[in-house]
C-alpha cells in the first residue's frame, strides 16, 4: 500500500487574530493586549500569527508599535513566524513603510503582500456593482518584494485572491526564487466584502472542493506550501477545512476572517483545526517547528 505523503506533512495553522476589521468595528487593542493574544495563539498551537497594529495611530507610532509587539512576543518565542498588517495607504510603497524599520530592528520574521491586483467591488444605491477598490501589486512590484525578502532573509506570505495570480507564483517557484518558508495563501470568497456591509463576495472563487482542486492544478510545480482561508466566512464550518488538510494543505483561521463578530476565541479556533487534523491523522507543527515544516514541504500533489 502506497503512503499518503500529504498526511505525513506537519500541518501549520495561521491565526489572523484581530477582530477589529472593517466590517466588525470594535475598540483597538492596546500593545499589551495584542502581545498577550499573540502569545495565547502560539500556546494554543498556531505556527504563524498575523497581527494588526492600532489603526488609529499615526505612521511613526504604528511602526514603533509593530516593532514593540514583535520584540515582546519574540523574547519568549524566538523565531516564531509573525507578520503585521499593512500601513495605511493605497500604494504599495505606502503600505510597506514598516518593513525596513522592522528589519533594521532585528524583529522581523515574516512579511506579507498580495501578488496581482484585485478589484473589490462596491455596490451603489441600486445594488449595482459600479464602484471598486483596487489592491495588491503588479507582478513587477511583487518580484521586487521577493527580492526584498532575500535581502531581509525572511519568508513571505503571498495572498492569492484570484486564480490567475498563480501564473506568477508558479513561474518564480519553479525557478527556485522564493525564500525558504514562503507560502501561497488561497483566499476563498465568503459572504461580505471588506468594508462593504450588505454586498456579497466580490473576488475570487467560492470555498468548494472543486475550487481548491483548480488552485492546486494551477500551482503544480511551484514547489511552495499552501494555505486555505475563507474571507467573509468561517473556514471551521466549511467542507474545505477537512478536505484541505487531507490534501496536504495548511489552514488559516482567526477572528479577522469572518468579517463579523463570532462567539469563538482564537485559541478555540486553533483547537478546532487541531481536532480535525487529529481525526485525519496529520501531525501539527508547533510555533518553533513551523518554519522548518514550511521550508521542507514539497509542491502540493493534486
Amino acid at each position: 500500500m502506497s503512503k499518503n505523503v500529504q498526511l505525513e506533512r506537519p500541518l501549520v495553522i495561521e491565526t489572523a487574530m484581530s477582530g477589529v476589521v472593517a466590517n466588525t468595528g470594535g475598540e483597538e487593542q492596546t500593545t499589551a493586549g495584542i502581545v498577550t493574544e499573540a502569545k495565547n495563539c502560539l500556546a494554543a498551537g498556531a505556527g504563524i500569527v498575523h497581527i494588526h497594529h492600532d489603526f488609529s495611530l499615526g505612521l511613526d507610532d504604528a511602526i514603533a508599535q509593530v516593532i514593540d509587539i514583535n520584540r515582546r512576543v519574540l523574547s519568549e518565542h524566538p523565531g516564531a513566524l509573525l507578520y503585521p498588517a499593512y500601513m495605511p495607504g493605497h500604494k504599495v510603497e505606502e503600505q510597506m513603510r514598516h518593513l525596513r524599520p522592522l528589519h533594521e530592528s532585528g524583529q522581523m520574521t515574516m512579511f506579507a503582500f498580495d501578488p496581482g491586483t484585485t478589484e473589490h467591488g462596491r455596490a451603489d444605491k441600486e445594488g449595482l456593482m459600479t464602484g471598486s477598490i483596487v489592491s495588491g501589486t503588479t507582478f513587477s512590484q511583487a518580484t521586487k518584494m521577493v527580492e526584498l525578502s532575500h535581502k531581509f532573509g525572511v519568508p513571505v506570505s503571498l495572498g492569492i485572491f484570484n486564480p490567475g495570480f498563480l501564473t506568477w507564483v508558479r513561474s518564480l517557484g519553479a525557478a527556485g526564487k522564493f525564500t525558504p518558508g514562503t507560502v501561497a495563501k488561497f483566499y476563498f470568497a465568503g459572504g461580505p466584502a471588506w468594508g462593504a456591509k450588505g454586498s456579497g463576495s466580490t473576488f475570487g472563487l467560492p470555498p468548494t472542493k472543486e475550487a481548491l482542486d483548480l488552485y492546486l492544478d494551477l500551482i503544480d510545480g511551484a514547489n511552495i506550501p499552501w494555505f486555505v482561508s475563507l474571507m467573509g466566512g468561517e473556514i471551521l464550518k466549511s467542507d474545505l477545512l477537512k478536505y484541505a488538510i487531507e490534501k496536504g494543505g495548511n489552514i488559516r483561521t482567526g477572528q479577522e476572517d469572518p468579517l463579523r463578530v463570532v462567539g469563538t476565541t482564537n485559541a478555540e479556533m486553533v483547537q478546532q483545526v487541531i481536532d480535525v487534523a487529529n481525526e485525519v491523522g496529520r501531525p501539527v507543527a508547533k510555533w518553533h517547528e513551523a518554519f522548518t515544516a514550511l521550508s521542507s514541504e514539497l509542491s502540493p500533489v493534486s
